[in-house]
Order: C-alpha cells, then structure tokens, then sequence
C-alpha cells in the first residue's frame, strides 16, 4: 500500500468520528492505555489546631466575698452582718441559718426555716446563691462591699441577746434537764415536723424533696402507733 492510499484511508477513518467529544463523554481506562501515570491531586496541608486555653486554678483566697447586712425592722428588731461571705456559695439557705441562731420563738425554740423569709429590694427570695440574686449588678459582684438583705420572720420572734448565747455556751459542762415536751410527746407537735422539713430543705437544697420526706417520715411513724 502506498502512503497516499494509507493517508487516505485513514483521514476516512477520522470523518466516521465526531468532531467533537460530548459533554458526558467518558473512556474505558481499561481499553485506552493511560501514557503517563494518573496522579492524585495533593491535599491541602491541615491548619494546625489552636492551643486549648486551660483555665488556671483560683489561688486560694482569691474568690470574691462581700459583707451581708441582715436586717428585721420589727418583729423581732434584729441587726447584724455577715462579714466575707463567698459570692458563689453563699445560699439564701445560709442566710437562713444565720438568723435561725439568733432568734427563737413564743416558747424559746428554734424558729423553723420556712418561717424566716429573706428579701431583697423588698421581694422573697429563695432558692438562690448571692451570686444569682446580684447577677444584673456588676458592681457588687465585683467583691468588698456590703449589700443589705430584708429579714421577715412569719409568726414573729425574739432576738437571743448575746449574753444569752454566752450562758448556753458556757453551760455545757452542766447540762440542765430539758425544758418543755419531749419523746413521743414532742413527735404530736407540728412544730417538730416543721423543724424536721426545714433541715432536709436546709440539706438537701429542694423544698418539693424535703416536703416529701417529711410527708414520708410521718406517715410511717403514725402507722407504726396504729
């Protein structure tokens, strides 16, 4: 065959073909033999992770504390302060507690917790830490000032005098014979179950919980009478 014959031929061969190759044109790898090797494209080199910020632990002695003014205007007319109380663990519970020692009631008994309400800007509040009572105050959040907090006791009461406090502490090498009821007779008054719910309050930090032991505690002790 001669070289015009051949050309020939072949340039019939490619008019067969289209001129151009669709847009979804796809080859068998297998029937057309690659030339060169078919590298992958390299991957973009990971950003390095950012160092994770480790919060240093708080010296000690370093968390903010601020002075608790306490104040009853009558009923009884009780006064005084709390000095260096934590911001972030003081609890209206333990503000509670600090006017339970020192005031009792018509019978020189300990006042029962839901008795003694506390308020602030003249609003019951309960359930909270300080920290959550200043949150939209900044400025005494901040540590070192004093803030001021109502006191209400439900039912009235009487301030113990301080040296009152002193003769009860300096007795305890003498004890006296216990005044008032006691034993079964003082499981018939309700001031003990209110005594007793207003400790689990106190413990357990959940008034419904407390209410239901309490609830709980008494029902089995009045069926174990029956």
């Amino acid at each position: 065959m001669s070289e015009v014959t051949f050309i020939k031929s072949f340039l019939s061969s490619l008019d067969s073909r289209p001129i151009k190759l669709p847009a979804d044109y796809v080859f068998d790898p297998e029937r057309v033999g690659l030339k060169v090797p078919y590298l992958l494209p390299r991957l973009s080199a990971p950003r390095p992770e950012m160092p994770k910020k480790v919060k240093s632990a708080a010296a000690p002695g370093s968390s903010k504390s601020i002075n608790v003014h306490l104040k009853s205007a009558r009923n009884p007319a009780l006064e005084f302060t709390v000095s260096n109380a934590p911001i972030s663990t003081t609890s209206v519970s333990d503000l509670k507690d600090a006017v339970r020692e020192r005031v009792v009631d018509a019978q020189n008994d300990k006042v029962a917790l839901d008795k003694i309400k506390i308020l602030y800007k003249r609003k019951p509040v309960t359930g909270k830490t300080i920290a959550e009572l200043l949150d939209d105050e900044p400025e005494l959040l901040a540590g070192g000032k004093t803030v001021e907090f109502g006191v209400m006791i439900m039912g009235g009461a009487k301030a113990v005098e301080e040296g009152e406090k002193g003769a009860a502490a300096g007795s305890s090498s003498s004890p006296k014979a216990a005044i008032g009821p006691s034993g079964e007779v003082l499981l018939e008054t309700e001031a003990f179950w209110n005594d007793l719910e207003g400790y689990l309050e106190q413990r357990l930090k959940d008034v419904e919980e407390a209410q239901k032991l309490t609830t709980l505690f008494k029902g089995a002790w009045t069926a174990s009478r029956g």
